[in-house]
């Protein structure tokens, strides 16, 4: 049987989306319906094990885009 490749992983980047995911994984403890069906429980514990104890900023600041003429 062959192993599935690890998908690479965007880490968790602020605290509004550790809430998110927190949330998500409280849903699917409590046997209630997904709201993010493409991450499995597995990896919602790595991300939320991985950001555990780090200094998050509230938001994630947004890139200021410059007009072109």
């Amino acid at each position: 049987m062959l192993k599935k490749k690890h998908r690479k992983h965007t880490p968790i980047i602020s605290v509004a989306q550790r809430g998110k995911f927190g949330a998500e994984l409280a849903r699917r403890r409590a046997g209630k319906k997904r709201r993010m069906a493409k991450i499995t429980t597995k990896e919602l514990e790595q991300h939320l094990r991985e950001s555990k104890g780090k200094e998050l900023p509230a938001r994630k600041k947004r890139k200021k885009r410059g007009r072109t003429s």
